[in-house]
This record gives C-alpha cells, sequence and structure tokens, in this order.
C-alpha cells in the first residue's frame, strides 16, 4: 500500500472510532488503587495520556519503516496433542499475542485473533501480514481463553464467537470487558481484578490502557495471566510497558517457569515506551520476574508501530548479549513453532 493510500485508510479508521464507546449497562466496581470509580488506571503513576493529535502526527510522520513482501510461510506447528494429552506443557505460537498452551488436563488460548485485520471493520485498519499459524478448526481442543485487554489486536470478537460456537470455553477477562463478548452472544465469561484467582489462572497487572474507540478510554481493565498447570507458573504478559509490576508478580505468584513476553511493536520510542516494552526491556522483565525461561510474543504479524520486521529479533539478541545471558534464556518461536516446557 502506498503513502498516500495508508494515510486515508487511517483517517477514514480514526472518523470511525470517533464513533465507537462502550455500550451496554455500565457495571460499578469498588474503589480500589487503580481504579476511581469510573475510570482503570496504573497504580503507579504510568498512564498513557497520549491525544488523538498525538496519534495522528505520529501517524502522519512518515517514520515507519517499510516492511519486506507479505512473508506467508509458516513453520509447521509441531507436537499439538490431538487425543491422548500432553505429558509436559506444550506452547505454539499462532501470531502476534496469541498462542496455544496445553498439557494432559487443560488447553488454553491467549488474545486469540485470526481475522485480516486489527480493527472494527473489515476493510481498513492494520492488515495481517502473516497468516495464523493454526486455523480455529485446526484447534484440537480448548477449555479456557485468557484475554489481556479490549484493543483490536488482542481482542477480535469475530474470532472469539466461532471459538465459542465451536469449543463453547471459558472466557476470562479483565474487568469492564465481559460486557464486549456478551454483546455478541458469548456467556461464559468470569471477570477479574488485578491478583484474583479463578481455578489455576490469576490476573496479574500490566502497564497499559485501554480503549474500544475515543470516547471510552480505560472504563476497563488490562492485565496479564500466570497459570498454574503441570506444576509449573507461566505468564502470559498481553500487553505492557515496563514498570515495577514484573517484581510485584515475581513477589506475589513466585518465580515463573515461562514468561510470554511481548518484544515487538515499540518505535517510536518516545510515543510507545509507557505502553509497549522494547527487547531490551523484554530483558529486564525476564530478569525482574526470575523467569527460568522466557518466550517472545507480539511480533512479526502486524505492522503496527515504525520498527522494521527484522528489527525486535536482532534488538532481543544484542540485548541479550549485553547482559550476559545466552539466547537459551529466551525462546524465540517462528510462526507456528512449538515450545515444550518439561
Amino acid at each position: 500500500m502506498n503513502s498516500f493510500l495508508q494515510k486515508k485508510s487511517l483517517i477514514v479508521l480514526i472518523l470511525f472510532l470517533c464513533g465507537c464507546s462502550s455500550f451496554g449497562e455500565k457495571i460499578m466496581y469498588l474503589i480500589t488503587d487503580h481504579f476511581d470509580g469510573k475510570h482503570f488506571y496504573n497504580s503507579w503513576g504510568v498512564n498513557n495520556n497520549k491525544t488523538l493529535l498525538d496519534v495522528i502526527k505520529w501517524k502522519l510522520g512518515g517514520g515507519a519503516k517499510a516492511w519486506p513482501s507479505q512473508k506467508n510461510y509458516l513453520k509447521s506447528p509441531s507436537n499439538l496433542v490431538r487425543k491422548d494429552g500432553a505429558a509436559s506443557v506444550h506452547v505454539t505460537y499462532i501470531g502476534q499475542a496469541t498462542v496455544y498452551i496445553q498439557d494432559s488436563t487443560i488447553s488454553i488460548l491467549t488474545d486469540p485473533h485470526f481475522s485480516d485485520r486489527a480493527s472494527p471493520v473489515s476493510f481498513v485498519g492494520p492488515k495481517r501480514y502473516r497468516e495464523p499459524a493454526l486455523t480455529i478448526e485446526q484447534i484440537p481442543t480448548l477449555n479456557l481463553v485468557l484475554i489481556s485487554h479490549n484493543h483490536y489486536d488482542h481482542m477480535d470478537i469475530p474470532s472469539l464467537v466461532s471459538i465459542d460456537n465451536k469449543f463453547k470455553p471459558e472466557f476470562l477477562v479483565p474487568l469492564g470487558n465481559a460486557k464486549y463478548l456478551k454483546e455478541a452472544g458469548i456467556q461464559n465469561v468470569v471477570e477479574l481484578d488485578w491478583w484474583q484467582v479463578y481455578k489455576s489462572v490469576q490476573l496479574v497487572p500490566a502497564q497499559h490502557w485501554s480503549a474500544r474507540g475515543f470516547s471510552d478510554r480505560n472504563e476497563s481493565l488490562w492485565g496479564g495471566f500466570v497459570i498454574k498447570m503441570s506444576s509449573k507458573k507461566i505468564y502470559f504478559a498481553g500487553d505492557t510497558g515496563y514498570g515495577p509490576h514484573f517484581k510485584m508478580i515475581k513477589d506475589k505468584c513466585g518465580e515463573i517457569d515461562l514468561s510470554l513476553l511481548p518484544i515487538g511493536a515499540y518505535e517510536p520510542r518516545d510515543f510507545m515506551k509507557d505502553q509497549h516494552m522494547n527487547p531490551e526491556d523484554a530483558v529486564f522483565a525476564h530478569l525482574d520476574l526470575k523467569s527460568k525461561k522466557s518466550f517472545a510474543i507480539h511480533f512479526e504479524t502486524f505492522q503496527m508501530t515504525d520498527e522494521a520486521y527484522e528489527d525486535p529479533r536482532h534488538d532481543l539478541s544484542r540485548q541479550l548479549t549485553s547482559k550476559s545471558l545466552g539466547p537459551e534464556a529466551f525462546f524465540v518461536p517462528q510462526l507456528g513453532e512449538t515450545f515444550v516446557l518439561k
């Protein structure tokens, strides 16, 4: 797409989003250190305060690096459990923040996104650069869906409806997000506040923000999840900037066996640093969590920010070397690749 069409598409999407807001009955929640009775916020004081004008200036500034010709190649998903269950935890990267996690008792999908665009409409907005490593039809079993927040590249309603129709799993969401699913006909939804536990899953803080349009900012909560399965602790960060919450998670939940950490969507740094980690931040998070192993997510799927396609992998490799960590500390999957946590 040329520069003129990109700018035109951006303006169309912004105009659409200006008309979007939260729908349905507003539910009141208890006032806490991250909810003031109307809006959620990061309790340690780092909050996104970018305006619509800031977004337009950034997007029309022309700083984005060109990505190479579209790549549709996939690594064939391996070690997917179809009948007898997995003796260990199998973690497969499907794309963006969508990860399929299995052991012998449960199958989990994080932030499912299988649509062509990360957008409220099908004709404009960030287009998927690489196809999902699995289709919904290829997923063998599914018990639980974890949704970190309501941005369109993480909460994709068409994907969630298709998943609900096929599997009828439970959906876990942060406070204020159940309404989006229920309006789409999905009923088996559980809302959690930070640090609340449901079965073997705990919602934990993230440094981020929320909105489906420009008139509902921070009316719903965001977060990550700590999952206990097969005597292991797996942390899914969702979307997050680097902040003190990683040490808080380690202190409350203990050392993490495997951390799913975002490494992409981080330039320009002055615009993105409060809401998205860069590879250096991801390494700091890995260390703060005392994670035995980390697994890279949120890269090579949508071109949403200014860094080049290959930058997240290269920058992460440099940061691991600079901090005297070997490549074995951080698993960087190809799309469709499965990591086995034994």
